[in-house]
């Protein structure tokens, strides 16, 4: 078991992801935004790597 004293030495957050959002994974939740988005990258594409 990590004390306190531990995690408020750590640089790096702890994080729980809670199980229940699993449930928004097939969903698109902004159709329209993600329509937006999409006509976006059509267009201009994705950022060159250097």
């Amino acid at each position: 078991m990590v004390t306190i004293k531990e995690l408020n030495k750590k640089k790096v957050p702890i994080v729980q992801i809670d199980k229940t959002l699993n449930k928004y994974d097939d969903i698109v939740l902004f159709p329209e935004k993600l329509e937006k988005a999409n006509e976006t990258l059509k267009a201009i594409g994705l950022p060159k790597l250097k």
